[in-house]
């Protein structure tokens, strides 16, 4: 199995990664001008979503699945940019933006490898559902 058995809300956590996962997608590929101005880098907004996307991800998952978790969130980098590349929507290719995107998936796996990958069973206890 792969999520973290004692998880007590696991579908709803999943929910929330697949919708984060859906959303930031949708927000790289979508024309520019319909994205939201949050008034930081651009690469500071690929490393946040990527941080984020992997460490809710890391939540869920048993930690001998992390490298499967680190090559599916670098292929979807490298899939956004490279559709963005092709797209001509006035958004463009940018290693630069799969570099933030990497930075993100390993600040947030690096944590977890040291012990924070269970921190969604912390928050179900902390809750009292667990």
């Amino acid at each position: 199995m792969v999520v973290h058995k004692k998880l007590r809300l696991a579908p709803l956590w999943w929910a929330c990664a697949i919708a984060l996962t859906l959303y930031v997608v949708t927000e790289c590929l979508v024309p520019p001008r319909l994205v939201p101005d949050l008034h930081v880098s651009d690469k500071l907004e690929h490393a946040g979503a990527f941080w984020l996307m992997t460490f809710l991800y890391g939540g869920l998952i048993q930690r001998r699945y992390f490298p499967w978790l680190i090559g599916g969130m670098l292929a979807l980098g490298a899939f956004i940019e490279v559709a963005q590349g092709e797209m001509a929507l006035g958004r463009t290719e940018d290693l630069r933006d799969f570099a933030a995107d990497a930075v993100g998936v390993f600040a947030a796996v690096i944590p977890a490898y040291l012990g924070l990958d269970s921190w969604l069973l912390y928050l179900e206890r902390r809750l009292g559902i667990s």
